[in-house]
């Protein structure tokens, strides 16, 4: 659950991925990966942060005493940390004012809008992808870093932000390549569904 939690071990892995995945893949993984890389950079650039600072839930472990804490050890670089024993604490009891960062999930709304675009482009091949974004959300209620609450409502609003922005890059795909790419839009007429390559 710890590696599963920790965004910093997955982003580099992540990035190269999704330059591989432009550079060979067909016309509905590249779209799939474009639209991805919008919503998430727009959901958590701008609504989770901004969400995190306006509502200061404080996360389980600065809340409670006795909470147990899961994480990798630091390590350098940090990809190493996966080989040694992870950290396991509990909490001390709460003192002073938290700023909390609990709510929203960005890790659950980020792999939740990866799920549902996942599906809409690959339908059931990309339904599997269900279960790494389950894990990894499970994994930070596991790990001591947010509420079941923090984690269900966020992923609802994953799935939102998702069919909201698929459907926004839709309507702007058709109406941008039919106007100045015409037979572009006729090889490729749908972005979101489309079996074109």
């Amino acid at each position: 659950m710890a590696i599963f939690t920790n965004a910093s071990l997955w982003v580099p892995f992540l990035a190269i991925v999704a330059a591989i995945l432009l550079w060979k893949g067909d016309f509905r993984v590249r779209g799939f990966v474009l639209v991805t890389l919008c919503a998430v950079g727009i959901t958590d650039g701008l609504f989770t942060q901004s969400m995190k600072r306006l509502i200061h839930r404080p996360r389980p472990h600065e809340a409670l005493a006795e909470v147990r804490e899961v994480s990798l050890q630091h390590a350098k670089p940090e990809i190493l940390a996966v080989l040694r024993p992870v950290q396991i604490r509990l909490s001390k009891p709460p003192s002073g004012q938290v700023q909390g960062r609990s709510f929203p999930s960005g890790h659950t709304m980020n792999n939740s809008i990866a799920a549902t675009l996942a599906i809409l482009f690959f339908g059931r091949l990309g339904a599997l992808y269900i279960i790494p974004a389950a894990i990894v959300s499970y994994s930070r209620i596991y790990c001591g870093v947010h509420w079941p609450s923090d984690v269900f409502v966020s992923a609802i609003l994953g799935v939102g932000f998702a069919l909201l922005i698929a459907g926004i890059a839709a309507i702007l795909y058709r109406s941008i390549t039919r106007r100045f790419w015409p037979d572009f839009y006729l090889a490729h007429p749908s972005l979101v569904g489309t079996s074109g390559s």
